[in-house]
């Protein structure tokens, strides 16, 4: 099948352990985002469903007075929860003084990036930074309209509003051809957050988003806390970092289950939700800071644990963004089995993936098939490389655990993605007894 590229396929019954079909199932692939069904299964092995992820507000008005905002890594923090917390604190705390404002992120180590990924990515929404004091995804979504005129330059907004990031509008309207559509970008090279936008638009044009990861995001975070502390009549500035004093007091908190995080994390494959899940595995196992390497050790003793054979796959980053990362469709389907076997997280694993047809990456896919609302999978691509893997249910009610990888292959993933939704929709249409 598609010469000269590699495809490795396993269908295993978890009823019977019975392997219906295997093409290369030991040979090691980039499983692509099917790395993050081994992050969510540690996750909920060692962390538990309940487990509460929190970004913390703290209050020291014997020393000051002083506010210290700490995150633990919650990767889906949405700046409309920043305003909440910010409206929540101006109530509490005493009016009429002037704040400081210091983060604490001695909660993970400072490395940005997963290991092996690459350095041109930026500014990319998915190869956004890490850190365990994260909003909007670590990333700002910006919105180019026309002028409404020829010769008027575009105009930019963002989302949201903030004085923190500088805006270079080079855009403009044009009543003949467009050369060079719209786009935003960050200076990325410089390592600073001013939003670049250039390209043309004709004045008829909708609007554009364009969506751009943003450079320390700790530092955009705690500005924009600041922001809107200002805006409920706080008086506040951005002071040094540093750790939470003695005589602080919490004030203020936030609080998200694991369970939440990694049904975003599967059901859109989330790259932001895998690594702060890896690097808080390797912070409550270990200890902080946390660590890739220290989540990446944790996710191998909850694979030992259950016999699995680790020496057989390496792992480089909790998302599946690094070129590092190796699995074999045999890999994939023993913790497929792993999760089925355990009954208590069994559940909120299953309920994580997509559903075909219907949810998350795979909404578009299968559609007005015999596979549509039936197969839960994990999807996973980057350039040169595409997978498929979860659970299916055959005509049977047979359960069904698969594993589809492909890679080094030339141009544009949808054949492939194609064979894979053929494979999916002949298993959901599968009768065994007829065999």
């Amino acid at each position: 099948m598609f010469p000269p590229s590699n495809i490795a396929i396993m269908v295993v019954s978890l009823q019977s352990d019975e392997v219906l079909y295997e093409l290369n199932s030991r040979l090691l692939f980039n499983p692509a985002s099917n790395q993050k069904l081994f992050t969510a299964a540690a996750a909920l092995a060692f962390l538990g469903e309940d487990f509460g992820v929190r970004t913390v507000l703290s209050v020291d008005t014997t020393n000051g007075p002083r506010i210290f905002l700490r995150g633990f890594g919650d990767p889906l923090l949405t700046h409309h929860e920043v305003d909440s917390l910010a409206k929540a604190l101006s109530a509490l705390i005493p009016t009429g003084r002037h704040w400081k404002l210091s983060r604490d992120v001695s909660y993970f180590d400072s490395l940005y990036w997963g290991s092996g990924w690459a350095w041109d990515d930026e500014p990319d929404p998915t190869a956004m930074f890490i850190s365990p004091l994260s909003v909007d995804n670590n990333a700002i979504r910006v919105t180019i309209r026309p002028g409404t005129a020829a010769g008027e330059q575009t105009e930019v907004a963002t989302s949201p509003e903030t004085k923190s990031v500088t805006i270079e509008n080079a855009g403009q309207t044009v009543i003949d051809s467009v050369l060079n559509h719209v786009r935003a970008s960050r200076r990325w090279l410089e390592r600073t957050n001013t939003i670049t936008v250039t390209g043309e638009m004709h004045p008829w044009d909708s609007a554009t988003t364009k969506i751009v990861s943003m450079w320390q995001p700790e530092r955009y975070t705690t500005a924009l806390f600041a922001e809107r502390l200002q805006a409920y009549g706080v008086q506040v500035e951005v002071d040094e970092p540093g750790p939470i004093s003695a005589t602080a007091f919490e004030a203020v908190s936030h609080t998200r289950r694991v369970d939440s995080i990694v049904a975003y994390m599967n059901r859109v494959s989330d790259n932001l939700s895998a690594e702060n899940l890896l690097k808080i595995l390797g912070a409550e196992q270990h200890g902080a800071p946390g660590s890739a390497g220290k989540g990446i050790s944790v996710v191998k003793e909850f694979l030992g644990s259950q016999g699995f054979d680790t020496t057989r796959i390496s792992i480089a980053d909790g998302s599946g963004v690094s070129r590092y990362n190796l699995l074999s469709a045999e890999s994939i389907i023993s913790l497929l089995h792993i999760m089925y076997e355990r009954r208590e997280h069994f559940e909120a694993f299953y309920n994580s993936l997509a559903v075909s047809g219907e949810t998350g990456s795979l909404s578009n896919r299968m559609k007005g098939t015999l596979a549509q609302g039936n197969l839960r999978g994990k999807t996973g691509t980057l350039t040169g490389a595409s997978s498929l893997s979860g659970y299916v249910r055959t005509a049977d009610g047979e359960l069904l655990a698969f594993s589809i990888l492909m890679q080094n292959f030339l141009g544009k993933v949808t054949a492939y993605r194609q064979l894979q939704d053929r494979i999916c929709v002949f298993l959901s249409g599968l009768r065994r007894a007829s065999l």
